[in-house]
């Protein structure tokens, strides 16, 4: 037994001066070398906390803020583009429409009305109508041309209009059409009746328009020959009829009136 006690005293002193081995061996790692240098080390130490200090490896790299979406960013997706709207749809004109729906070769059954005199045309619509039948008796003139300078010669004349809602103007070349039988209005001074050839009149209109006078009513529509006058418009041998005429159609054709006597 008492052996035992020997080795077990033994083995404390071992583990002792191995303790005490290690105390010194830390130490010097830190470079103390006396007494007074530990008392100064353990007095300046931070007292210990119950939780360890998290461990940040000196490696790992610093990961930069996330910029703002949008900013700085290609690989990111593209706001979305604002909305592409229609073009406004611009003002109409119903009138400038109904010109603008003619065109050259096109009849109407329009006409001067007198009312405007030798001053202007009044025509008897405000907007040009649908056009008629060319060939039919209530066709009164007919578009030659569209939008541009128009003859004006006896017969022929044009009709413009301006918008004010686009600011355009259209523009219709007219020529008369004369119809046997029909009537128009003169102005008699003696002997001599200038034809208002853009007009048309019911024959037994009554009173008519100032500056006019009298009706005239068509007694034919021909061919001109060379030279013609008032003395070709005789429809018979031995006619009496006084005849007044006037070469129209840039003097391709002879048309032929006399007063209207009714009937």
């Amino acid at each position: 037994m008492a052996g035992a006690s020997e080795d077990h005293a033994a083995a404390k002193w071992w583990t002792l001066f191995g303790g005490i081995a290690s105390v010194l061996s830390i130490l010097v790692w830190l470079g103390v070398s006396d007494a007074s240098e530990l008392k100064e080390l353990l007095t300046d130490s931070p007292p210990s906390s119950s939780s360890p200090t998290p461990y940040t490896p000196s490696s790992a790299a610093q990961v930069p803020d996330e910029p703002d979406a949008g900013e700085g960013r290609t690989g990111g997706s593209e706001p979305d583009p604002e909305p592409v709207s229609d073009p406004p749809t611009p003002p109409s004109d119903p009138t400038e429409e109904s010109f603008k729906a003619l065109s050259a070769g096109d009849c109407l059954a329009v006409y001067d009305t007198g009312r405007g005199g030798t001053i202007r045309v009044d025509w008897n619509v405000d907007v040009p109508p649908d056009p008629v039948s060319c060939a039919g008796e209530q066709a009164q003139v007919q578009v030659t041309a569209t939008d541009t300078d128009c003859p004006i010669s006896p017969g022929k004349t044009y009709w413009s209009y301006r918008s004010a809602t686009t600011g355009d103007t259209t523009k219709l070349c007219l020529s008369r059409i004369y119809h046997a039988t029909y009537c128009l209005l003169g102005q008699q001074s003696g002997d001599s009746i200038p034809l208002a050839l853009l007009t048309a009149v019911d024959c037994r209109r009554a009173p008519v328009p100032a500056p006019y006078n009298q009706i005239m009513q068509i007694t034919g529509v021909y061919r001109a020959p060379a030279g013609a006058d008032a003395n070709n418009c005789r429809r018979a041998a031995g006619d009496q009829t006084r005849y007044w005429a006037a070469l129209v159609d840039d003097g391709a054709t002879l048309l032929c009136t006399a007063i209207y006597q009714g009937g």
